[in-house]
């Protein structure tokens, strides 16, 4: 008898073992009632760090959106952009919000919502001092031009600037910080997040010429198979997009971080 109920006892944890799988994702965050967020706060407006330490911008605004439409409380972690991917990967996270584009390259390692923004233009920032000598694309063969890791940018400047050195950066201020100290030519970023930083720094400009480049838009990363969570955030985003709030958080991240550079 005690054999027969340990073995019913060890069926039924089975059960719901099988059951809690076949839940997924989504079911797990309700019932922990945290949604974990992970992102790259070195991207304003996107993510960015405010005076405290604390990650905020556009993408964080959404990601707190999301977690009260699911009635759960938001926990962000932090990663450097390629560490982000890896997390995301490897489901160490439940969404992942770092202005990400759904590059054909990552869609073996992870799902993406439709898309909730588009960015106009990729550009390559330059220092003031060299505005005259570098107008053109091809004006930076034999220069340095850096990009953060694992990005867009990075593939941008491999494939359209095959004469010039690529400089790789963990975070992208490292990358500002060499371009305004003239230790590279140039820096490339998506045009949003370049735009911060000539607001914000009189020694920065763009270059004339800029990268084709046709956007395939901003979404959400979401681990593999996660069918029942991707169509739930889907949702979001169709309200999100429906009522432009994106653009509104857009705005406000920017004059949020444009007041914590003066």
């Amino acid at each position: 008898m005690k054999k027969l109920i340990a073995l019913l006892l060890a069926a039924l944890v089975m059960t719901l073992s099988l059951s809690g799988l076949a839940a997924g994702r989504l079911e797990a965050i309700k019932a922990a009632g945290k949604l974990v967020v992970g992102t790259s706060p070195d991207y304003a407006p996107y993510e960015f760090l405010d005076t405290d330490g604390k990650p905020v911008g556009s993408d964080i605004t959404f990601a707190q959106f999301i977690a009260d439409k699911l009635g759960v409380e938001l926990v962000i972690e932090s990663y450097n952009f390629d560490a982000l991917l890896a997390a995301i990967a490897a489901g160490k996270v439940d969404l992942g919000l770092a202005g990400f584009d759904p590059k054909p390259d990552r869609l073996d390692s992870m799902s993406f919502s439709d898309i909730y923004y588009n960015e106009t233009n990729q550009i390559i920032l330059i220092h003031k001092d060299n505005a005259g000598s570098i107008k053109t694309l091809e004006d930076f063969a034999g220069k340095k031009v850096a990009a953060q890791n694992g990005t867009t940018q990075q593939a941008l400047v491999t494939e359209q600037l095959p004469g010039a050195q690529l400089e790789l950066v963990t975070l992208i201020p490292d990358g500002i910080m060499q371009l305004l100290t003239k230790q590279v030519a140039g820096m490339a970023l998506a045009s949003p997040v370049a735009e911060q930083y000539v607001a914000n720094y009189p020694d920065l400009v763009y270059c004339e010429s800029k990268f084709e480049y046709s956007s395939m838009g901003i979404a959400i990363a979401v681990p593999l198979d996660e069918p029942e969570l991707l169509a739930a955030v889907n949702e979001i985003v169709a309200e999100v997009v429906e009522q432009k709030l994106f653009y509104q958080w857009m705005d406000e991240a920017i004059q949020l971080n444009n007041s914590l550079n003066q």
